[in-house]
């Protein structure tokens, strides 16, 4: 071989030798680059993380969960799945079973053994009331003696075949994959100082929410009013208050149920609209009879501030 033939063949592998190792450079400060972006996006998100913390330790329940339901995700949570005594958020489903079996126009009839029930939320003994007004009059004030007396009802409906309301309730829970839930009367109403009428998740009551709005939304219609009144089929007249008292603090509310006894402290579910068609659920469990309210107002204004980011 010549010495003109050396020297290009020379020249021919430096410049290839050049082009390697500009290719690996350039590779090598995309890298460097991009993990420098994924740590900027990880200080960013830490710092939003950050920013709600202080809200978020200042709630006082011992387990939440916000869902979003359209994204179908989490935006905040705490213990979500720490099994509670659940009080009258018992109530949603004894409501939901009820309607699986019964019409709404149903007629029930108020007895001795309703009235006798924690608590006096005015009805009177042989009132005849029609199942959906009675459903949403418990369902908005809480009422024991209402929901004792369509449980009633339905335990002696005539195609029950020996089924219950509780036992439809357990079987309805693990239809619905609740599997921190158990039910054992249908009002949540504590059955003795060592054991609840029920006991779910901040989780479960999540899922429960969500089936009955996608699949019986009536249920719930009216429990984002503030007060409702209604005529019996007695012709008795009753105005309902609803129990959630920030009912009218967090806007575009879809349903509300609150719960309280001894055992489970300040229980709260509320559905409300983020925008439009954009439900978010809010589930508070074992907070205080007025840090309930206090801690669904926070978590409903940072799970705004979040889905505006």
């Amino acid at each position: 071989m010549q010495i003109k033939d050396l020297l290009k063949t020379h020249k021919e592998f430096v410049v290839m030798l050049i082009i390697v190792i500009a290719f690996f450079a350039i590779v090598f400060i995309r890298q460097d680059a991009k993990v420098s972006i994924n740590i900027t996006d990880n200080q960013i998100i830490e710092k939003k993380v950050a920013d709600y913390q202080p809200i978020l330790d200042s709630i006082e329940a011992k387990s939440f969960y916000v869902y979003d339901i359209l994204n179908d995700k989490s935006l905040f949570s705490k213990d979500e799945h720490l099994k509670l005594p659940l009080a009258s958020i018992t109530k949603l489903m004894s409501g939901l079973v009820v309607l699986d079996v019964m019409p709404d126009t149903a007629i029930i009839t108020i007895n001795n053994d309703d009235i006798e029930m924690e608590g006096d939320s005015g009805l009177v003994i042989g009132e005849k009331w029609k199942l959906k007004d009675l459903l949403d009059f418990s369902l908005i004030s809480s009422s024991n003696d209402g929901m004792h007396a369509i449980a009633s009802l339905l335990d002696n409906y005539e195609i029950m075949n020996g089924e219950n309301t509780v036992k439809m309730m357990n079987e309805k829970a693990k239809k619905l994959g609740l599997d921190d839930t158990v039910f054992i009367n249908e009002t949540g109403l504590d059955v003795n100082d060592n054991m609840s009428g029920a006991y779910s998740s901040a989780y479960d009551i999540s899922l429960l929410l969500k089936d009955i709005l996608k699949n019986n939304p009536g249920l719930i219609s009216s429990t984002n009013q503030q007060t409702e009144n209604f005529v019996s089929e007695s012709n008795v007249k009753h105005t309902a208050t609803n129990t959630n008292e920030s009912i009218n603090d967090i806007p575009n509310m879809i349903s509300s149920k609150t719960g309280f006894t001894n055992l489970a402290g300040g229980n709260l579910a509320i559905m409300f609209d983020a925008g439009v068609m954009h439900p978010i659920i809010i589930v508070i469990l074992g907070s205080t009879v007025d840090g309930r309210f206090t801690d669904i107002v926070k978590l409903a204004k940072i799970s705004l501030e979040k889905l505006s980011e």
